[in-house]
């Protein structure tokens, strides 16, 4: 290995799990192989996390949804019941086998809740506004229908943590419901829930105290992680803004989390360079990755994103993050980290063209980016 990339191979320690040995991520991404019937992962997932088992030692699996009938895709895993998991002990052990950290991130999609809203004619989100974006209506969660998806989120970290996970990350980032609740676009309640910006955080604050609280009952050293989107803003619409976003991290940090994953980086940049886009709005002068780890300081690692995808961007994002964690990259190349160790990094690649088969991805997965259904692009993904 060179010697200028042995700050990516420095260990972290956690407050919580013992310690990363290295500053490689695995971005949480969906990979379309879920079984619909229960949501349960498939021999399909097990292959493709296994696979991947070397690429990074804090490995995330796609959005978990907590409750039933809520997806975004008929294929993507699900966490509601006891019963399931046997089936995620499996997945965990396949992600574990080289050591590295499993941890599973939980979620609920709100009003992106598509195949739900197809299933049972109801998608659910703070507020009962219409969406132009959205094909169909939106229905408002009750009062007691919020406490049931925070209560919810607890048991399926609960649950996760009982099929061997190492721990778990909140999804409140990417418009789903936690960041729906935190937008004062999506968010028009008035109640414990929303009507000022102090009450738009409650949900956020909530739903960790609950997540923390359970995980920790069934494991002290439960990993509790809490992924982010820096800023909402597309063009004059603002849910919020970094000054927003690094006043709910304030409050998040003080319920003991073991680390902060900044989604991509501000304003939805997917393109060259995102892990240190700068931020929309404000009079900031360093990119919004930079902003936030320098307020977090050393409360928790923050993990960075965005389009990461060769050694030297991963040893660059080190400026502005504490993990470098990678999604595309881990797609096309498991073997990333590895090459690196073995100075072979020049052959990294971002295509797949003709290693589909050794790469395990999932058809779904295939499926959906030959569609290029609003996702990042892959080159020559698959064969044509």
């Amino acid at each position: 290995m060179q010697e200028k990339y042995a700050p990516l191979f420095e260990p972290i320690e956690l407050k919580h799990g013992g310690r990363l040995r290295n500053r490689f991520g695995m971005c949480p991404m969906v990979v379309f192989a879920a079984d619909p019937a229960t949501g349960n992962p498939t021999e399909e997932d097990i292959k493709y996390f296994e696979r991947r088992s070397k690429f990074a030692d804090l490995l995330l699996t796609g959005a978990i949804t907590v409750q039933e009938n809520i997806q975004g895709h008929p294929k993507q895993l699900a966490l509601y019941n006891d019963d399931a998991i046997e089936a995620y002990s499996k997945l965990a052990a396949a992600m574990k086998s080289n050591g590295s950290k499993a941890i599973g991130q939980i979620q609920h999609p709100g009003r992106e809740g598509a195949y739900g809203c197809y299933v049972t004619g109801k998608a659910y989100a703070p507020s009962a506004i219409e969406f132009p974006f959205l094909q169909y209506k939106v229905t408002e969660l009750t009062e007691d229908e919020v406490w049931q998806v925070v209560k919810d989120f607890g048991l399926a970290a609960q649950r996760l943590l009982k099929a061997g996970f190492d721990g778990v990350e909140i999804h409140g980032a990417n418009h789903y419901l936690i960041q729906q609740f935190f937008s004062s676009y999506s968010n028009q309640r008035e109640d414990y829930w929303g009507g000022s910006f102090e009450k738009r955080m409650n949900f956020a604050i909530e739903v960790t105290k609950e997540v923390l609280k359970a995980a920790r009952a069934e494991n002290p050293d439960a990993i509790v992680g809490y992924r982010i989107s820096p800023e909402e803003i597309h063009g004059e619409m603002v849910g919020y803004d970094l000054d927003d976003s690094l006043k709910l991290i304030d409050k998040l940090l003080e319920q003991d989390l073991d680390f902060l994953d900044l989604s991509s980086a501000a304003g939805g940049n997917f393109g060259k360079d995102a892990y240190k886009a700068m931020p929309q709005k404000g009079d900031y002068t360093e990119p919004a990755s930079l902003v936030i780890k320098n307020f977090v300081a050393v409360r928790v690692p923050v993990v960075v994103s965005g389009t990461i995808r060769s050694a030297n961007e991963a040893l660059d994002a080190l400026k502005y993050g504490d993990v470098a964690s990678m999604g595309v990259a881990a797609l096309s190349d498991p073997d990333f980290k590895e090459k690196i160790l073995a100075d072979k990094e020049d052959t990294i690649h971002m295509n797949v063209k003709g290693h589909t088969d050794d790469l395990e991805l999932p058809s779904g997965l295939v499926e959906v980016y030959t569609a290029g259904i609003g996702l990042p692009q892959v080159e020559g993904l698959v064969e044509k």
